[in-house]
């Protein structure tokens, strides 16, 4: 597997600050991150307009976080940080109700935070559906049963937190405002858990790539190379539907990622899509007119798997 690296030059983390508040990473062979280009102009800027709705979430400013959020929600309605980011806004904005469809996406994902049961069910209690409310607590107790030696302190104590305001709440216990325990990491503890992520890559930990880039990603937010990175730890695992998903993601924030281009190629051989792996090299053919490492080894996987 070829090493994934974290460049130190100023003008390369210039400009990914310039987005994200990422390190630029680029794999010494191919398959990086397309130099932090940037987003194109149809999506704008989902990562810096996510950092600035959850900074007016903090601060209670509750339209604006509203508003930055559901921006970002047009370039990524399937992201489950942007979600509950935007349902926690909303809930603030007195819009609950509103908050359920995001927090349906939410609880669906990978790894959901706990809240997002409790605010859910408490959500479907006050519209009368009370077995819907009892499925989230339902939900909660059974993360509780599964939160083994591995699980930490602060996870089980989350959990334990939305499993009781919840029960609360369906015991008709009088209503309390429902607090959210879960804490959205500064960009500093982003970019951290991002180089962390490429480190776990490089000695192929990929379940602890993944949860390194699921901080990285509650911090700074849609970015083409966190989705990238989880693409190829998510495939390195053979979990082959979230990677393809991940790497569709990424090149709908940024068409030319250079990374993306090729690792979907990659995974296109992978499931023996022949055609659709031609048609990567194509865009890579297109994006690299004087020839670049992407494109020569996503080149050299198409001719290995011909012979």
């Amino acid at each position: 597997m070829r090493k994934v690296i974290v460049a130190g030059c100023a003008a390369a983390l210039a400009a990914g600050l310039a987005w994200a508040g990422l390190a630029a990473a680029a794999p010494s062979g191919g398959g990086g991150s397309g130099g932090m280009s940037g987003p194109t102009q149809n999506t704008g800027n989902p990562a810096r307009d996510y950092q600035e709705g959850v900074t007016a979430l903090r601060a209670g400013d509750y339209p604006l976080a509203v508003r930055k959020l559901r921006a970002v929600l047009r370039a990524a309605p399937d992201n489950a940080d942007v979600n509950f980011a935007y349902a926690l806004a909303l809930i603030g904005n007195g819009d609950a109700r509103d908050a359920r469809r995001p927090l349906e996406r939410v609880v669906r994902s990978e790894n959901p935070p706990p809240d997002a049961y409790m605010q859910l069910g408490r959500i479907y209690l006050d519209m009368d559906r009370r077995d819907d409310a009892e499925a989230q607590r339902d939900a909660l107790a059974a993360m509780m049963a599964a939160c083994d030696a591995a699980c930490s302190d602060e996870r089980r104590a989350q959990i334990q937190a939305a499993h009781d305001s919840l029960s609360a709440a369906l015991a008709g216990e009088p209503a309390a405002e429902a607090q959210s325990s879960w804490l959205i990491p500064d960009t500093e503890a982003g970019r951290a858990a991002y180089a962390a992520a490429v480190g776990h890559i490089n000695a192929e930990h990929f379940e602890a790539a993944l949860a390194a880039l699921d901080l990285a990603e509650a911090a700074i937010g849609p970015h083409p190379d966190i989705l990238n990175y989880r693409g190829f730890a998510s495939r390195k695992l053979g979990r082959y539907e979230a990677a393809l998903g991940y790497y569709r993601d990424a090149l709908a924030l940024d068409p030319d990622h250079l990374g993306a281009n090729e690792y979907l190629g990659e995974l296109y051989i992978e499931l023996g899509r022949m055609d659709d792996a031609g048609r990567q090299l194509a865009r890579l053919d297109a994006l690299c007119p004087y020839g670049c490492a992407e494109r020569e080894e996503l080149a050299r996987w198409i001719d290995a798997a011909a012979k």
